[in-house]
């Protein structure tokens, strides 16, 4: 009899922390979505083909450098994010979706996204709206980033 009443005040519990998850639970059109999806392949997948199409043409050139024959893809390989001043490198989805993200729109299609990390480096990510670049794959989400990914290579 006592666990009849009791199974359903478990069941309601445990849907109440699953409801809120952890980590950041962001709608698929925001710019932060595109920023932490970014990060995701970027940092925890190392899926140099992904990434580098959440960045428009001209953020994939910034990002590769000048350097002849190296391109976003192969960049990919040398970014790393460290989270902590222990020097704990960022290289998990959890630890991505961890990390504090805050946007600023700056127009209906401009934002900037801030991506804090605690005790390493913060990141300002600058996207823009695009209805797709050509791309061999297409992010599911309309922001695409056009500046400020750079940060994730210097002094590798």
């Amino acid at each position: 009899m006592r666990t009849t009443r009791v199974l359903p005040i478990a069941l309601a519990s445990a849907l109440a922390l699953a409801s809120t998850g952890c980590g950041s639970d962001f709608k698929k059109d925001e710019p932060q979505t595109a920023a932490r999806d970014f990060l995701s392949d970027v940092l925890a997948t190392n899926n140099g083909q992904r990434a580098c199409d959440f960045m428009t043409q001209r953020a994939q050139k910034l990002f590769a450098g000048d350097a002849e024959g190296v391109g976003c893809r192969s960049t990919i390989e040398r970014a790393k994010l460290v989270g902590d001043g222990d020097k704990l490198l960022v290289d998990t989805t959890g630890e991505v979706k961890d990390l504090e993200y805050s946007t600023e729109k700056t127009g209906d299609d401009e934002a900037v996204v801030t991506v804090k990390t605690n005790g390493g480096p913060t990141l300002r990510l600058t996207l823009a709206h695009s209805e797709g670049l050509g791309n061999l794959y297409e992010p599911p989400t309309p922001w695409r980033i056009t500046g400020g990914a750079e940060t994730l290579i210097k002094g590798t």
